[in-house]
């Protein structure tokens, strides 16, 4: 019996030895960990000291967190022998109106050696005169709902609000309320947001007293959703086409293009278009325009002219060559457009889009193109896709030159650049020039394009 007995106390007088190397030179316990109380009560919680070294030693008590004027006076140093510990008390008086959940931190330090430290946590519970049993929000159309079931024991006014944030923290909304409950009630709410909301998640909250309660996640699944109005408006002998494009959706729609088909028949002239997006299939004029980004409930605009030709007798041919001519003669000295436009890509992104316009029956010769952009924003050279700018850096921007050459009739140059704007808010840009003449010897003409504004 005595020689089985042996190894066991061998195997106990090894554990207590690692235990022994393992302890601390000091070590903090606090009992109960946690309490729950209301304000104005008195909260004590044990605080046990104990000293592994092999020496007598003074330790010093530190107390720390949110509300330290709850502490009540007590000691501020501890004597423990070596090898023993020792036990005080810390004690809690709450006053005022914070409510939740409070973590204070208790910290022991020798005050013989500041390297033999230790700490412990203690958590202050002070409850809530209300309880949220319930809460939810649902999206529907362009309006977000909010439902919560409340709770308290004896008649209370409640103020609060529920609060929409998306994924970023960004606030969409609030809605306050301010509610008589004893006993349960539910309080419900709903707002619509002044721009219709995109795909993506959102956290919605209840909040009383300044205090957040309850936290709700939902998803709002990406739609895609474009409609398409065409409107016509007839003068004679031609007709302006106009198409509404709107995002009905709610996801971004980038770098939306459209393609419209027109037929070419004897009643059909022509159909005024960009140069390059258009193409005659079989008698049928295929046209593809781009209209960039189109935010949800946003709409974007496309237009274009066809003229009609029909084909009368002798007489009326003549008075159409006739006519032909006084347009024709018109037409030579009315004086080209150049217009500028803008979409946004991103964030603090935008395209530039220049067009050069020659919709009549005359060349134009050393067409020059200048554009400027803001010191406060930057060119981006290597996306430059079209034709490429010569570029100069002054001090009041950035100068970009484009030699066009010549222009044939009716043709039109598209020119776009990116830049990234270096500000948040509005960003206004110059308007471009352009410079030309239309034969040799003849006096340049300069023409100024609109302004826009970066948002």
């Amino acid at each position: 019996m005595k020689k089985h007995l042996f190894p066991v106390l061998v195997s106990w007088i090894v554990i207590l030895t690692s235990f022994s190397v393992l302890a601390l030179p000091v070590e903090v316990g606090i009992q109960p960990a946690e309490q729950s109380g209301q304000p104005y009560s008195v909260m004590k919680f044990k605080l046990m000291i104990s000293n592994n070294q092999n020496l007598d030693d003074i330790f010093q008590i530190v107390v720390s967190g949110e509300h330290m004027e709850w502490k009540m006076p007590g000691l501020i140093a501890k004597s423990v022998p070596a090898q023993s510990s020792e036990e005080t008390e810390i004690i809690f008086y709450p006053t005022g109106t914070s409510r939740g959940k409070f973590e204070f931190t208790v910290s022991v330090e020798s005050l013989r050696n500041p390297s033999v430290k230790d700490s412990a946590k203690l958590i202050i519970e002070i409850p809530y005169d209300f309880k949220v049993k319930s809460f939810s929000s649902s999206y529907s159309g362009n309006s977000v709902n909010f439902n919560a079931i409340v709770q308290t024991d004896e008649e209370k006014s409640l103020q609060g609000a529920f609060s929409l944030r998306d994924s970023s923290g960004t606030a969409v909304g609030s809605v306050p309320f301010t509610e008589t409950v004893n006993g349960e009630k539910t309080i419900i709410a709903s707002f619509v947001p002044e721009e219709k909301l995109v795909a993506g998640t959102y956290i919605s909250s209840i909040s009383v007293g300044n205090e957040i309660v309850v936290y709700y996640t939902f998803s709002i699944p990406p739609v895609h959703s474009i409609s398409q109005k065409v409107e016509e408006t007839s003068t004679g002998f031609s007709k302006e086409v106009t198409i509404s494009i709107t995002n009905e959706g709610n996801v971004i729609e980038r770098d939306y293009s459209l393609q419209q088909k027109t037929p070419l028949d004897p009643m059909t002239g022509m159909m005024t278009k960009p140069a390059g997006n258009c193409r005659d299939e079989q008698g049928v004029m295929v046209c593809n325009y781009l209209v960039g980004d189109i935010k949800p409930g946003a709409t974007a605009h496309v237009s274009y002219t066809v003229s009609y030709w029909p084909a009368f007798n002798g007489y009326i041919l003549l008075t159409v060559i006739v006519i032909s001519l006084v347009l024709f003669s018109f037409l030579r000295t009315t004086t080209p457009r150049i217009l500028k436009h803008h979409s946004k890509r991103g964030e603090d992104l935008h395209n530039i889009f220049i067009q050069v316009k020659n919709p009549f029956l005359h060349r134009l010769s050393d067409v020059v193109v200048r554009d400027w952009v803001s010191p406060l924003a930057q060119v981006l050279q290597e996306e430059i896709e079209s034709t490429k700018p010569v570029m100069r850096s002054l001090e009041e921007g950035t100068e970009l030159i484009w030699k066009l050459g010549e222009m044939k009739p009716r043709e039109e140059r598209i020119l776009q650049y990116k830049v990234r704007s270096l500000v948040h808010g509005s960003l206004k840009m110059p308007g471009a020039h352009l410079k030309f003449t239309t034969g040799k010897g003849e006096k340049k003409i300069k023409l100024s394009s609109n302004r826009i504004t970066l948002n």
